[in-house]
C-alpha cells in the first residue's frame, strides 16, 4: 500500500509508472543526437562527412594534446 497515490472510487489503487533504463537511455541519446545534429547544421557541415572529421578532429586534438603533455610531464619530473 506504500505505492498507491490515490484510490479510485472503485477502490482500485493508481501506481506510479516507472520508466525503465531503456528508455531513459534512448531519451539521453535523442538528447545528445539532436544537440549533434543543431551543431553540425549551425557550422554548416551537417553533409560532408570529411568536414566533421577535420572540425571534431581539430577540437580533440586542442583537449589531447595539453592533456598528453602534463600526464608526460608529470611522469618525467616526479
Amino acid at each position: 500500500m506504500s505505492n498507491t497515490l490515490y484510490k479510485l472510487t472503485t477502490s482500485e489503487p493508481i501506481l506510479p509508472q516507472t520508466r525503465s533504463k531503456k528508455e531513459l537511455f534512448g531519451t539521453i541519446r535523442s538528447f545528445f543526437a539532436k544537440k549533434y545534429q543543431e551543431l553540425n547544421e549551425w557550422f554548416g557541415i551537417e553533409e560532408c562527412k570529411s568536414d566533421r572529421i577535420w572540425y571534431y578532429g581539430t577540437l580533440s586534438l586542442m583537449f589531447f594534446l595539453p592533456a598528453a603533455t602534463y600526464v608526460t610531464s608529470k611522469f618525467i619530473w616526479s
